[in-house]
């Protein structure tokens, strides 16, 4: 399974330390207009080396189109994009070729294929996810160029440093904070908050330790329609992809986990009629309602584990089951959470594109 859509759909290779990654969008209708320089922008955004805290791995991640594009243009056949890997050291990762990592993939992939690539995770590796950011910025283009439609992530948790969102599906960002996250190299919306955020991820470096978190994204503008009712709901296409990335362990939409303690009354979303168009008081359900779109803004959260590469001393088994103790080196993000935001907008723009396109077919 490396293909993520059914209609728009991009088909992931490459490992960690190959000779580059890559991905093939299948499925772009001819005469989109493509923007180089906001997809370039897009994969930057997801770099190594930015921060004290992220990997020391410094890729140059310049993005190459091979085929489907002309005079700047899609021409509707399958849109070849390659990123090189440049600084890869495969030495980093010799003693850990006959060891499983705790909280990696190094058993279950061993167990099912029989042999693995352990340098830097292989295919396992978050490396995969730079082409999959330069195609979701595609599918960007093509879902702004079908609609209205926007999609705006954020950090809203890091470690125990924790952002109120509870305001945000119904009343969006606010000037301040919308101002604050474009000026943010971590993707956060506050001055108070990244002090908050820098004081955990402090701690957590001196520690040896690694920290998870939270992404919160806003799609705003979704035409109403968006999802199948069944099998197909807009929030299981989402879920499927998001829950696709490295590290990520849940999500919620609307309220979330919070509607478990709710009523009915308290939930519910009252429909009422503003400036002639039917919408809804709150926005308790996160703009999708029957796993179709409301109209309403989209809101759900995706939570990250700490990264499992940590620089402590910790006891594991050898390939023969022999008892071992491994201390992880090479280069490791202490947190990838702030970096992780354009793959979250990336993934959610393939799947809108996919699901709009697919909309085309509802009705006569």
């Amino acid at each position: 399974m490396n293909t993520l859509g059914n209609i728009f759909k991009v088909h992931s290779f490459g490992e960690s330390h190959g000779p580059a990654v890559g991905a093939i969008i299948d499925g772009c209708p001819a005469g989109l207009a493509l923007d180089m320089e906001v997809v370039q922008a897009a994969v930057d955004k997801r770099k190594t080396a930015q921060h004290s805290f992220s990997s020391a791995r410094k890729e140059d991640d310049i993005v190459e189109i091979l085929s489907g594009v002309f005079e700047g243009k899609t021409i509707g056949t399958p849109i070849c994009i390659i990123i090189k890997n440049k600084d890869a050291r495969s030495k980093d990762y010799s003693k850990v070729k006959d060891v499983y990592r705790p909280g990696h993939a190094d058993y279950t992939f061993q167990q099912k294929y029989g042999h693995r690539d352990y340098r830097g995770g292989g295919r396992s590796s978050i490396r995969i996810t730079a082409p999959m950011v330069a195609a979701g910025a595609i599918a960007r283009q093509l879902v702004s160029a079908l609609s209205k439609t926007d999609t705006t992530a954020f950090v809203t948790q890091i470690g125990n440093a924790v952002y109120d969102v509870s305001n945000l599906a119904t009343f969006g960002l606010g000037k301040s904070e919308n101002d604050y996250l474009q000026n943010s190299t971590k993707n956060l919306l506050s001055a108070s908050f990244e002090k908050e955020v820098s004081v955990e991820i402090e701690n957590a470096e001196n520690d040896g330790e690694t920290l998870g978190g939270r992404i919160t994204t806003l799609v705003e503008n979704l035409p109403i329609g968006i999802g199948e009712p069944v099998f197909g709901k807009l929030q299981s296409e989402l879920s499927q992809a998001l829950m696709s990335i490295n590290t990520v362990k849940a999500i919620e939409f609307g309220k979330g986990i919070k509607a478990a303690a709710l009523k009915g009354s308290e939930h519910n979303d009252e429909f009422i009629k503003e400036d002639k168009q039917i919408t809804t008081k709150t926005n308790h359900h996160g703009g999708i309602l029957g796993g179709i779109s409301s109209g309403q803004r989209i809101n759900f959260s995706v939570y990250f584990k700490p990264i499992s590469s940590i620089q402590q001393k910790q006891n594991t088994v050898t390939k023969k089951g022999e008892s071992a103790e491994i201390e992880i080196g090479g280069r490791h993000d202490v947190c990838a959470v702030p970096r992780a935001v354009p793959i979250v907008e990336a993934y959610t723009n393939i799947i809108l594109a996919d699901l709009i396109l697919k909309n085309r077919n509802a009705t006569i």
